[in-house]
C-alpha cells in the first residue's frame, strides 16, 4: 500500500513538472527597453547648410559701344585679370554617399573693368582714343549638382556643375578722351544686365566630425554680360551709348563649410542601436 502511494505521488509530480515547463514555453517575452529621448523629425538627415568665401581671377572677353562701332572704331588694351572677392550661402541635400545637390546665392565685388577705344576723326584727320574705367559687382544664384568620388581618411574629392542666374552691375564708369583737340570727360550712370550663369567645379571635402565638413575647391564661373548706363559728356550737352562688357568669366578659388544634419559615413565607427532579440527559453 505504501508503495502505491509513493508511485501515485511521483506521477503527480511528473505531470506537474511537465505542465510547468509547457506554461514556461508560452510566457510572453519582456518588453524592449524604452527608446532614448531626443530630437526627431525636425530636419531630414540629408539636409545641409553651406557657406563659402573666396577670390576670383575675373576677365571680360569683349567690349562694345554703339557709337564707337558706328564710326568704325575698335577696342584694344582691355584690362585683364581683375580680382573679385565673394561670399555666399546655400542649402542642399545629400541623397547618398555619391550624389548631392544645393542651391546657392553669393555676392561678388571688388572687381574693376577697363579698356580703350580708337576712332578716326575725319574732321581732325587723326585717330582719337577714349579710356574707360569702372567697377563691376555681381549677384549670382546657382543650382548645383555634385558627384562625390569616394572617401579616403575622411577626404572626399568631388566634381560638379551648376546653372543659374547672374545680375552684373557696372558703377562709377568714366570715359576720358579727346573731342576735336580738347580733352573731355564722360561719366556714366550705373547699369545692370542680367542673364544666364553657369559653373564647373572640382575640389575636396574633409569631414571634421559627423556634422561638419570643410571644403577647398576650384570653380570656373561664366557670368554672362554687363553694361553701364548712358555716358554723359561733362563739358558738352551730349550723351553716348552705354559701354557693354561681354562674356565675363572668372577662375574662382574658394574655401567653405557644410553643416550636415545627418551622420557622416567617415571618421571612425559610429555606435548603432542593437536590435532587440527575445530571450532564449530553455526547456527542461
Amino acid at each position: 500500500m505504501g508503495s502505491l502511494k509513493i508511485l501515485a505521488l511521483a506521477g503527480v509530480m511528473a505531470v506537474s513538472a511537465s505542465a510547468l515547463a509547457t506554461a514556461a514555453d508560452y510566457m510572453p517575452a519582456p518588453p524592449p527597453p524604452p527608446e532614448p529621448l531626443g530630437l526627431k523629425g525636425s530636419i531630414s538627415s540629408g539636409v545641409y547648410l553651406r557657406g563659402d568665401i573666396g577670390v576670383g581671377y575675373q576677365s571680360v572677353s569683349k567690349y562694345h559701344q554703339d557709337d564707337t562701332a558706328a564710326f568704325g572704331g575698335s577696342f584694344f588694351g582691355a584690362a585683364e585679370g581683375n580680382h573679385a572677392v565673394f561670399g555666399g550661402l546655400g542649402i542642399g541635400y545629400r541623397f547618398n554617399n555619391w550624389f548631392r545637390v544645393d542651391a546657392t546665392g553669393e555676392y561678388r565685388g571688388g572687381s574693376t573693368i577697363g579698356t580703350n577705344d580708337i576712332i578716326y576723326n575725319p574732321f581732325a584727320g587723326v585717330n582719337q582714343t577714349n579710356t574707360y574705367k569702372g567697377n563691376l559687382s555681381s549677384m549670382v544664384a546657382l543650382f548645383n549638382g555634385y558627384v562625390d568620388l569616394g572617401t579616403w581618411n575622411c577626404l572626399t574629392p568631388y566634381i560638379g556643375a551648376g546653372i543659374g542666374y547672374a545680375s552684373n552691375r557696372i558703377t562709377g564708369l568714366t570715359d576720358q578722351g579727346i573731342v576735336g583737340i580738347s580733352p573731355t570727360l564722360g561719366t556714366a550712370a550705373s547699369g545692370t544686365k542680367s542673364g544666364l550663369a553657369w559653373a564647373l567645379m572640382a575640389g575636396v571635402g574633409y569631414e571634421v566630425n559627423k556634422n561638419l565638413t570643410l571644403e577647398l575647391g576650384y570653380r570656373y564661373l561664366n557670368l554672362g554680360d554687363a553694361r553701364s548706363g548712358s555716358i554723359n559728356n561733362a563739358f558738352l550737352a551730349e550723351s553716348y551709348a552705354p559701354l557693354k562688357a561681354k562674356d565675363i568669366d572668372s577662375h574662382d578659388f574658394r574655401i567653405g563649410m557644410r553643416w550636415n544634419f545627418g551622420e557622416s559615413d567617415c571618421c571612425g565607427p559610429v555606435e548603432r542601436p542593437v536590435a532587440y532579440a527575445q530571450p532564449t527559453v530553455r526547456k527542461y
